[in-house]
Order: structure tokens, then sequence, then C-alpha cells
């Protein structure tokens, strides 16, 4: 806002009385465009204010964001570490953990009634003996160690020798 403009004076006439009129007259108009300025600065400092508040409030809506996409991402790193050590424990013992198997004794191969074997038949009993012996081993998941020991019981005869 443009401050008032002053009036301009009429010349002096040469009386004191004239004189002093224009100077009241120059007095109230210097107080009035003095009044005008205060307004206007008044009215631009709280413009100022309102937009200093109004950038704090930005300033913090912008941090409340910042905070929530952290959490979030947190979050989201956490669901990610958890689906990674699912998927390692369900390569390592399938979908669900399941202990190892109980190693077999030489009780429990027994049960299986293997038959066993003295050497004096023809190649093809020979070849059905091994397998029918390879399949109990494998089926009760038979370590490697007790294999052995477990066909060399079955051994009778001619063929423990």
């Amino acid at each position: 806002m443009a401050p008032p403009r002053i009036a301009p004076l009429p010349p002096p006439q040469g009386d004191g009385q004239d004189l002093a009129r224009a100077i009241e007259a120059m007095a109230a108009a210097l107080t009035q465009q003095s009044n005008a300025m205060l307004q206007q600065h008044e009215a631009a400092m709280q413009r100022q204010e309102a937009s200093l508040e109004q950038q704090h409030l930005v300033m913090q809506q912008m941090e409340a964001a910042k905070q929530a996409t952290e959490d979030a991402q947190r979050q989201h790193m956490d669901a990610l570490r958890q689906l990674g050590e699912n998927v390692v424990g369900a390569q390592m013992y399938g979908p669900h953990p399941q202990p190892p198997p109980p190693e077999l004794s030489l009780e429990d191969f027994l049960k299986h009634q293997p038959a066993k074997f003295d050497g004096k038949t023809s190649l093809d009993q020979v070849d059905q003996w091994m397998k029918d012996m390879e399949r109990i081993i494998d089926a009760k998941r038979c370590p490697d160690e007790s294999r052995l020991a477990f066909t060399v019981y079955m051994l009778t005869g001619e063929a423990e020798h």
C-alpha cells in the first residue's frame, strides 16, 4: 500500500496564522503517513510470522514423514530377514524342521527279517539277496558306517570266510 500523498500547500500569504495552519496541515499529513506506514509494517510482520509458522509446520510434517518412511523400511527389512531365515531353514530341513532320523541299530535292522547268505546259491540269487539288503538299508536310512557291518552280519558259512 503506497503512503498517502501530501496535499500541496498553498503559498504563504505572509500571515502567521496561515503559516501555522500550513505547518499543522503538514504535521497532520506526516502523522497520517506515519500511521499508514506502521500499519503496513505490522501487516508485513504478521505475514512473515504466519509464513514462518507455516514453514515450521511443513518441517515437522517432513520430519514425521521421514520417520514413518524409516520405520516402514525397518519393518520391510525385518520381514525380508525373517523370510530369508525361513527360506534357509526350509532348504535345510524342508518346510517343517525335522530332527534327523534316529540311527538304525542292529536289532531294528533284524526286525525286517533279512535273509542270511551262505554263498551256495546262483548268481541270480546273489543279486537278489544284495537288492533285498540294499532295499532294507536304504529304506531305514542306514548310515554308511553300519551298512557294511549289517551286511557282514548276515553272511554265514563259506560267505562269512
